[in-house]
């Protein structure tokens, strides 16, 4: 899935300010009425100014540009479509203007102090646990190829301690370049499902995607159909171990990977089982059009703005998926976003690579892909698990979608877990911006709820405690 960051824009607003002529290098801070804290470092070269950015997980992001006239600032980072333009305000004593960020969001920069520079650590006691616990499994580092996407997938298997042969899980990561840990805001959200699932007797095997970590292959040129690929050749290579029981194999996706991991099963009907966590039973377009929406309500955005960008995005989408070349889904595009900006719907900094980003390959497929037939097909077990606070696979639309894809599968059980995100974690809101914030990787008793549950279709015979 795609994941939106989390300094999406909420509302468009241009501000001015008295300019006086005020030097640029040096640190500065500001933070977004959602909380979140932007630090900006410049300094000044031989021939103008360079910096960069601090997210909230202390890495740093450098500028493609920086421009300073005195009483003018402007940076960009090109690969993430960012930007910053501001003047200087007396009054303030600060940086008045826009960060634009897919939007465009009003951000103030004031000097930063010497204790605003200090990185904050966040604790992430499930993780530490892990590194300082005996482990009742044995990891092993491997690697397996994938004939049909031409590539090679790094992976660890873990297997649980003692004599086999071991019901084991493959774990499918969402969007993004992720690892086999799937690392996200500094959770390894894999590394805490699968240490939960080998306590309880199953293996696991989780693998870099494909251009990630240890793995070959082109993530950047890949959609999901080659990501599907990519976890048919794990489950594949899975079931031929030694220490794995073939007939006790399943599949759990994250997000995308909660798409890829029905796709899978409904391909190879010897894959035991499906776990689905926040993944999409609703067309890509649908998705998106929600996703954006209750993102941006969750960062405080007018409702007029709301109503008036879902529709926008799914004119464009419609437009995109109609399209019989990407060169005319381009042109269409542009056309649309134009538009938009004209009409004060989208920020004109958006113009040039909005058009450009959804009609990307993995971007023209995701939106036309419906999910829901490959889920209708199953007759395996099948467990959807969605966090009632998730606005990137908004639950309500999305869990509906889902009980009516499995009304004819008896074995199949949907679940909408209270006060929980789109990573499974205890949230207040279910914006993207909490993650990094809270503490816990997932909940304890989400992990409980997917871990008694794989265990019931693996060892029939055991209870949950």
């Amino acid at each position: 899935m795609r994941k939106p960051s989390i300094l999406v824009v909420l509302s468009i607003l241009v501000i001015t300010a008295t300019a006086l002529a005020q030097e640029v290098a040096g640190d500065w801070i500001g933070q977004l009425n959602t909380g979140f804290t932007v630090r900006v470092h410049l300094e000044k070269t031989a021939t103008g100014y360079r910096g960069h950015l601090t997210n909230p997980s202390g890495n740093q992001t450098e500028f493609d540009q920086v421009t300073f006239d005195g009483t003018h600032l402007h940076f960009a980072v090109n690969k993430l479509n960012l930007s910053y333009d501001s003047v200087w305000g007396v009054k303030e004593q600060a940086w008045n203007g826009n960060l634009t960020f897919q939007q465009v969001y009003p951000l103030m920069l004031k000097r930063a102090a010497a204790t605003d520079l200090v990185p904050v650590q966040h604790k992430r006691p499930q993780e530490a646990a892990i590194a300082t616990q005996p482990h009742p499994y044995r990891e092993h580092d491997i690697q397996f190829d994938n004939p049909a996407g031409h590539n090679k997938l790094a992976a660890t298997l873990s297997v649980p301690s003692g004599k086999g042969p071991f019901p084991a899980v493959v774990l499918i990561s969402g969007t993004g370049h992720n690892t086999r840990d799937e690392d996200v805001w500094g959770h390894k959200i894999f590394l805490v499902l699968a240490d939960a699932l080998n306590r309880k007797g199953i293996a696991v095997l989780r693998y870099d995607k494909r251009g990630v970590g240890g793995s070959t292959g082109d993530y950047d040129a890949a959609t999901t159909v080659d990501f599907t690929s990519d976890a048919e050749a794990a489950v594949t290579w899975l079931k031929r171990q030694p220490e794995i029981d073939p007939h006790r194999v399943g599949v759990l996706g994250h997000s995308e990977g909660g798409i890829i991991a029905p796709a899978v099963a409904a391909e190879d009907k010897t894959v035991a089982f499906v776990v689905m966590i926040a993944g999409p039973t609703i067309r890509g377009d649908k998705l998106f059009v929600l996703q954006s929406a209750a993102t941006a309500k969750t960062y405080g955005a007018p409702e007029d703005y709301i109503a008036k960008r879902k529709l926008l995005d799914q004119e464009l989408y419609d437009a995109i998926i109609a399209a019989p070349s990407d060169a005319i889904a381009l042109d269409r595009a542009r056309a649309i976003v134009a538009n938009g900006v004209t009409g004060k719907v989208i920020d004109s900094n958006e113009a040039d690579t909005l058009p450009r980003d959804d009609t990307r390959p993995w971007m023209r497929y995701f939106l036309a892909y419906d999910p829901a037939p490959a889920l209708a097909s199953l007759k395996v077990p099948v467990l959807v698990l969605n966090g009632a606070l998730d606005v990137q696979v908004p639950a309500r639309e999305d869990l509906a979608a889902a009980r009516e894809a499995l009304k004819n599968n008896s074995n199949a059980t949907v679940i909408e877990l209270p006060g929980m995100n789109h990573l499974l974690q205890d949230a207040k809101t279910g914006s993207p911006n909490e993650y990094n914030d809270i503490e816990e990787t997932m909940s304890p008793a989400a992990l409980k709820i997917i871990c008694d549950w794989v265990s019931l279709q693996t060892h029939p015979s055991v209870q949950a405690d």
